[in-house]
């Protein structure tokens, strides 16, 4: 029994061995943003809505003929929902005046804003644009008189690093975290 675990053991290290290491990629943070005092006093932020292949924590990257493929080294350090939901959040307590939290609400009164996001496309070409497309939400659960939709197209450079894919991430988010800013702020 022993002759027969050995070899088999052997053959799981080399096996390990060949799989190269796992890099995770964290998203920066958001900063710079525009500032805007308002007098809506508290945002949730609802988990945003991803395209499926946006979903995986495997990066995947758009080749030159359109196809998405994963890089298989590289992994996002969060589940990607989890973590630009988290991203929006912190980047609208910058530039708001109110208190802002992502879903799950923290406080016992509905937020005088909701917003939703809806992701359309979240993806490009290393050395070209990273695309970031969609639909956002601004609703009132406390107060029920703001039901308002915009659409976002965002593109931001990238060069051929698996590292730039999470930097023009963060940038995009950026410049939709300006874009709600505005909007919660001047109430248009």
């Amino acid at each position: 029994m022993n002759r027969l675990i050995r070899p088999l053991f052997v053959a799981m290290l080399v096996l390990a061995g060949c799989s190269g290491p796992v890099e995770r990629y964290l998203l920066p943070e958001i900063t710079g943003v525009d500032t805007y005092r308002t007098g809506v006093r508290t945002v949730e932020v609802s988990t945003l809505d991803l395209p499926a292949y946006a979903e995986d924590t495997e990066i995947s990257l758009q080749g030159e003929d359109g196809v998405l493929r994963p890089t298989k080294s590289g992994f996002w350090a969060d589940e990607p929902d989890r973590a630009l939901t988290e991203l929006l959040a912190a980047g609208l307590d910058q530039a708001l005046s109110s208190n802002v939290a992502a879903e799950p609400w923290p406080f016992d009164t509905p937020p005088d804003v909701q917003v939703t996001v809806k992701v359309g496309k979240l993806s490009g070409v290393p050395g070209q644009d990273l695309r970031f497309t969609g639909q956002y939400f601004l609703t009132s659960p406390a107060h029920g008189h703001l039901e308002k939709a915009y659409r976002f197209a965002y593109s931001v450079p990238m060069d051929d690093s698996v590292s730039s894919v999470a930097t023009a991430q963060s940038n995009a988010m950026k410049q939709l975290v300006n874009d709600i800013a505005k909007r919660i702020a001047t109430g248009r």
